[in-house]
C-alpha cells in the first residue's frame, strides 16, 4: 500500500472545513485533537490509541478516521495544537526575546511532557510551531548575523530547552510507571551511597558532604542564563565586526 507522506502537510496547513450541522457536527478534527491531548496528559503518549481517544468522546474508532486518517497524523496535529498554546515572541532586545521564547517552550513541556517524545527532526512542522519559530528568528534578525547564524542562535536556545525538558519528561514518565517519585527513588539507594568514599570518589564525596546534591541549582534557570551569556559573547563579537566593516567602507 502506498503511503501518502503529504497527508499531515494538508491536515496542518490546509485544514478541512468542519460540518456545522448534522451528525458529523458533533465530532470534529479539533475535538479529536483536544481529546487526544487530554489522554496523553493524563496517561502518557504511549497509552494513546485511536480507540482510547474514541472512548473519551463516546464514539467508535472508525468515526475518528473521518476527521484524522491515522495516529501519525493525529500526533502531528497534537504537537501543533500544543504549540498554539504558547505566545509569539515579541520584538525587542534580543536577550529578553530569546528568554521569552525559551520560557514559553519550558512552560509548554511542563504542561505536556509527552511532547518531548514526539519532537523529532522527522515530525511534520505545523503553522503554530513555525510561526513561533519565525517570531524568534525576528528577534535576532537585526543583529547583523548571517541567515545561518540566525538559525543557529535560535536552535541553540531551543535545543537547550529540549535537553532539560527531556530530563524532566523522563522523571514524569518514571514516576507514572512506578509510582515512586524522583526523591523517593534516590533516597532509597543506601547501597550505592556506601561506595561514595574519599578514597574512591574524592571530589564527589567532598561535594556530597558539602550539601552540593541537597541544594541543587535550578537546572533550567542556571542553564538558560549560561546559554544566553555565551550567545551574548558571540553576538557582541559579530556586532563589533559589523561596525568595523561599516567604518572601513
Amino acid at each position: 500500500m502506498k503511503i501518502d507522506r503529504d497527508r499531515s502537510v494538508r491536515l496542518l496547513w490546509e485544514p478541512p472545513a468542519e460540518a456545522t450541522r448534522g451528525p458529523r457536527a458533533a465530532l470534529s478534527q479539533a475535538r479529536v485533537v483536544e481529546a487526544a491531548i487530554k489522554v496523553a496528559d493524563a496517561e502518557g503518549v504511549d497509552a494513546l490509541t485511536m480507540r482510547r481517544v474514541a472512548e473519551t468522546l463516546g464514539n467508535t474508532a472508525m468515526s475518528l478516521y473521518r476527521h484524522v486518517p491515522g495516529k501519525s497524523e493525529l500526533l502531528d496535529l497534537m504537537v501543533d495544537a500544543v504549540w498554539g498554546e504558547t505566545e509569539h515572541t515579541p520584538r525587542g532586545p534580543w536577550r529578553e526575546g530569546l528568554e521569552f521564547f525559551a520560557r514559553q517552550m519550558w512552560a509548554m513541556y511542563r504542561a505536556h511532557p509527552w511532547m518531548l517524545q514526539l519532537t523529532t527532526s522527522r515530525r511534520m512542522p505545523g503553522p503554530q510551531a513555525m510561526t513561533r519559530q519565525d517570531a524568534a528568528f525576528a528577534v535576532v534578525s537585526g543583529l547583523g548575523l548571517s541567515a545561518e547564524e540566525i538559525v543557529a542562535v535560535v536552535t541553540t536556545v531551543s535545543q537547550f530547552v529540549d535537553g532539560v525538558g527531556r530530563t524532566m519528561a523522563d522523571r514524569v514518565q518514571a514516576e507514572r510507571e512506578t509510582g515512586v517519585s524522583e526523591d523517593e527513588w534516590w533516597n532509597g539507594r543506601e547501597a550505592l551511597w556506601r561506595h561514595f568514599t574519599p578514597e574512591r570518589l574524592p571530589m564527589t564525596t567532598r561535594i556530597w558532604h558539602a550539601g552540593g546534591y541537597e541544594r541543587p541549582l535550578d537546572e533550567f534557570e542556571f542553564g538558560l542564563a549560561r546559554v544566553l551569556d555565551g550567545l551574548r559573547v558571540f553576538i557582541e563579537a559579530e556586532e563589533r565586526t559589523l561596525v568595523r566593516k561599516e567604518t572601513c567602507q
